[in-house]
């Protein structure tokens, strides 16, 4: 439970530090003296959200920390589970700078908000007066139940069932929708990779075909010119040029004994005699191997024309491109075919988890429907007690085509507050002030069910006044027996329950205003209580009626 609180730098408090007791802590004050403030500070260590506005000193960090009795609690798995060092006495930090950033510690350990909350759900429930409006919102229906029904494990595993379930059949959509997409195109991209196989193309081809279609579209011109050289080189009779250069080579060689300069010149001759003799024969051979052959040159245009097409058609450059174009395809081909697979494998999946999620479902169902009677018992008890004893509850369960995020329960809490009325939705027909009592009674049960050590009710007092108050008084006294609650109250019946009371005041001082707080003693209730009875002035009979109102409801416990 809630044993102290300090408060720094936030909203109107400059520095506060406030010790709970257990039972029933009250806390009063006029309106804007800073309560609201309070239950701020406090919903922070809750994970609610933080921004500078909230810093009294602009220059200096806002630091709200509180210190929880947990040795009764079973939460060493918690501390174990996030790597935290577990204490008895456990301290809960949230620090903002002035630069909006947040900083939250679980025992000096620095956690994420997520971590925060989970940890800070097990020790404190805030019920503000806004939140009976809640009763009209079936999913905190639905939550209330579970609780009352201790389902956290179950709604748990059915939201992470959900959760996964969800997220297997977005895939399978995404994917089922790519599939139809490539589905479309599929004809196309086979008929293509058939044309492309089918033309056989090769990564050269088309140079070398060019090249040969060059060759044979010239081959007698080649034929002609190059047997008229090889003639002029090494065959004229009449004046071969090899043999000429034979002629002079002998002159030369004749001249070779006299000095070296002869010998160079009849050393370069014969070079360039045997050059010519080889190129001469490499001529001739290139002429035997031209071939004038019309057919060929026709087979090779046609070949040309088809890979010419095949470019045009496609819209690429040359046969590289093709190929390229056909690897590409044969991929998609391929990929489709592997995502056929996987679709099949997803299909699959989703379905075992929505088997396991409907499995899931109908367990809560059952688990829910089989605490409502008593639930049900238990509310009427619990408004009797408030000053409702002819009113008519009743908890009706429906389900849903389809699972939601709560399972496949719809619920609705009909209600009646007299006898002869017929039940309808509580949210539509109750009353401010029997709606507070209704959030009560519902918060006290599930609050005894779950064993959550602190509950703070912030003014739930709401439409209630004379004797309804002095019952309302009643039920959180008894409910604080077991738990420690903290009522933050208008009403002077509530307040003279408290076994603690703590009041909340502004303090101006110079230019700047404070918010405080004081624990009261037996004196100063009197007087405090007096004031909420006859406003700021006062009366003696109002403080004789506190003093009475004191001891009444202190009987009342003993």
């Amino acid at each position: 439970m809630l044993r102290t609180l300090q408060i720094s730098n936030y909203a109107l408090i400059r520095a506060l530090d406030i010790s709970f007791e257990d039972g029933l802590t009250v806390i009063t004050g006029e309106t804007g003296a800073g309560k609201s403030i309070l239950m701020g500070a406090l919903g922070l260590l809750l994970g609610n959200r933080a921004d500078t506005d909230v810093l009294y000193d602009k220059q200096k960090k806002c630091v709200v920390e509180a210190q929880f009795d947990i040795h009764h609690l079973d939460l060493q798995p918690f501390f174990e589970e996030q790597d935290l060092d577990y204490q008895e006495v456990t301290t809960i930090r949230r620090e903002i700078n002035e630069h909006s950033r947040s900083r939250a510690f679980i025992n000096d350990t620095p956690v994420n908000l997520n971590v925060l909350k989970e940890l800070s759900s097990k020790l404190i429930d805030i019920h503000s007066q806004h939140q009976s409006l809640l009763l009209g919102d079936p999913m905190f229906r639905l939550a209330m139940l579970d609780q009352y029904a201790q389902n956290a494990t179950l709604r748990a595993e059915y939201k992470q069932t959900l959760a996964s379930w969800r997220q297997t059949d977005q895939k399978w959509r995404d994917l089922q929708r790519q599939c139809t997409e490539q589905a479309l195109q599929q004809e196309f991209r086979q008929y293509t990779v058939q044309e492309l196989d089918k033309a056989g193309l090769h990564p050269d081809e088309q140079e070398e075909i060019e090249q040969s279609v060059r060759v044979l579209s010239n081959a007698e011109d080649i034929k002609a010119r190059l047997y008229r050289a090889a003639y002029t080189l090494s065959e004229n009779e009449e004046g071969a040029v090899v043999q000429q250069l034979k002629s002079v080579q002998a002159e030369l060689d004749a001249l070779s004994d006299i000095g070296p300069a002869y010998q160079e010149l009849q050393q370069r001759l014969r070079a360039a005699c045997l050059e010519l003799e080889d190129i001469a024969y490499d001529i001739s051979l290139k002429e035997s191997g031209v071939e004038v052959n019309p057919q060929e040159l026709e087979r090779l245009n046609e070949r040309l024309d088809l890979l010419n097409t095949l470019q045009h058609k496609y819209q690429v450059e040359n046969v590289a491109g093709l190929l390229a174009l056909k690897e590409s395809l044969e991929a998609e081909l391929a990929e489709y075919g592997d995502h056929r697979e996987l679709l099949k494998q997803l299909e699959a999946q989703r379905d075992k988890l929505y088997a396991q999620l409907m499995a899931q479902a109908r367990q809560l169902s059952e688990t829910r429907a089989k605490v409502v009677p008593t639930l049900q018992q238990e509310m009427l008890g619990r408004l009797a007690t408030l000053g409702m004893p002819n009113s008519s509850f009743e908890i009706q369960l429906t389900q849903t085509e389809a699972p939601t995020a709560e399972g496949i329960d719809q619920v609705v809490f009909l209600f009646s507050a007299n006898k002869g009325v017929p039940m309808t939705d509580m949210s539509k027909v109750a009353s401010g002030g029997e709606m507070s009592r209704l959030m009560l009674s519902l918060k006290s049960i599930i609050t005894d069910s779950v064993l959550l050590p602190t509950i703070i009710f912030d003014e739930i007092d709401t439409g209630i006044s004379g004797t309804t108050a002095l019952k309302v008084a009643t039920v959180m006294a008894e409910l604080a027996r077991r738990h420690q609650v903290i009522a933050i109250t208008h009403l002077p019946q509530i307040a003279a329950a408290g076994d603690q009371h703590l009041k909340v005041f502004k303090e101006t001082r110079g230019d700047d205003t404070e918010t405080q707080i004081q624990p009261l003693n037996e004196e100063m209730r009197e007087q405090e209580i007096a004031v909420i009875l006859s406003g700021e002035q006062m009366s003696q009979s109002a403080l004789v009626t506190a003093r009475e109102l004191l001891q009444s409801l202190k009987k009342s416990k003993s």
